[in-house]
């Protein structure tokens, strides 16, 4: 029978050896840094009326950049993406015509990480270049199943009060169903200072297929048909002059925008 003989001191300079190139590597590993800090992410839509051109954005007085051009929001649209990310603190955002060299308006606020703000540009564009804005936050926590969050903004300037009155038709499976939801009697938004604290609070609803009517009294002034989906948040914006304004185009007519903050 053969034995097989060990060198110690071989097998011992073979283990030091091996736990020197170990040491050498792990001093080459870079170290571990902080997570950097999430964004904070901002969408604006622009309900301004009578403004010559798309808005764009200003932040902190540097213009918002969107695949490379400068942002351009037609009436009636927002941000492709649909949220830009920005880098957390307080900023000055400011919304200005395509050409101008001045805000038609600007807001300050304070954008915590990781947080969502859907800045709404509104109101018909005065005689001193100037329109509103409020920047409401986003409560991006998926709603309960079977259900959504929604909330109703007044943006339009000539509608003092409405109701917007949803009819539900079918649930989300498309099987017929019965039920309601109403928000009545909500003011224009820019009749008084606006609370955007309130205005930020969405109501829980269940989902499905809706018919809209917008009320202005007892009268439907306004009607579409609305598609809310399970976990959802949205903005329903009724929008546009009431009938009677003299040169009132068709795009500048009442009527309604839904909006969706978690796609």
């Amino acid at each position: 029978m053969k034995k097989q003989i060990f060198n110690k001191a071989g097998l011992f300079a073979l283990l030091f050896g091996a736990m020197a190139t170990m040491n050498s590597c792990s001093k080459d590993l870079p170290e571990a840094e902080a997570d950097p800090t999430p964004s904070a992410l901002v969408a604006v839509h622009n309900f301004a009326l009578l403004v010559p051109s798309n808005l764009t954005v200003m932040l902190n007085n540097a213009n918002l950049s969107v695949l490379g051009a400068p942002a351009s929001i037609a009436y009636g649209g927002n941000l492709s993406g649909p949220y830009a990310g920005v880098k957390p603190g307080a900023t000055t955002i400011g919304l200005r015509t395509l050409t101008g060299t001045t805000d038609l308006v600007s807001k300050s606020a304070t954008l915590n990480a990781s947080s969502a703000t859907s800045v709404f540009a509104y109101d018909t564009l005065t005689p001193a270049g100037t329109i509103k804005a409020i920047a409401l936050n986003n409560n991006m926590t998926a709603s309960a199943a079977g259900t959504a969050n929604l909330r109703f903004l007044n943006l339009s300037p000539t509608s003092a009060v409405l109701s917007a009155v949803l009819t539900r038709t079918a649930d989300g499976f498309g099987v017929a169903t019965t039920g309601s939801t109403t928000f009545g009697n909500v003011a224009y938004v820019g009749s008084t200072t606006p609370n955007e604290a309130t205005l930020s609070n969405f109501t829980n609803i269940p989902v499905g297929t809706y018919s809209l009517a917008l009320v202005s009294g007892t009268t439907n002034v306004f009607t579409t048909t609305l598609t809310i989906r399970e976990g959802k948040a949205y903005s329903l914006v009724a929008r546009g002059y009431a009938a009677g304004r003299p040169g009132t185009t068709a795009a500048q007519a009442l009527g309604a925008s839904l909006i969706m903050h978690n796609p």
